[in-house]
């Protein structure tokens, strides 16, 4: 089982997470975290997730957001979080409805 390295939001009822990975640092974790939107302050002491360090509603369902954990919905431009908006666009597709790979022509 891989453990990963994450951050929490520390609201109170908040199940927000960042999920890093397995082999950073404490250091790239709070960096990267920062960087995704989170809102990190003292060092570390206090960590607020992109929905709660902008007054928005914590997150209370978990799902496939890569910033937070959140839920997510099918929007016409990707996968969009219900709770810090972070959108995943969807994957492109040729025009048999096959996803595209990116890679060296053969």
């Amino acid at each position: 089982m891989a453990l990963h390295r994450a951050v929490g939001c520390d609201t109170t009822g908040c199940l927000a997470l960042y999920l890093s990975t397995p082999t950073a640092g404490p250091d790239l974790v709070l960096f990267a975290a920062e960087r995704a939107g989170w809102g990190v302050t003292a060092g570390g002491l206090v960590m607020r997730c992109p929905s709660c360090r902008t007054h928005g509603l914590a997150v209370t369902e978990r799902g496939n957001c890569p910033v937070c954990t959140g839920s997510t919905h099918d929007g016409p431009h990707g996968e969009t979080c219900h709770h810090c908006g972070h959108t995943v666009p969807h994957p492109a597709v040729d025009e048999i409805g096959d996803e595209v790979v990116a890679g060296p022509a053969r």
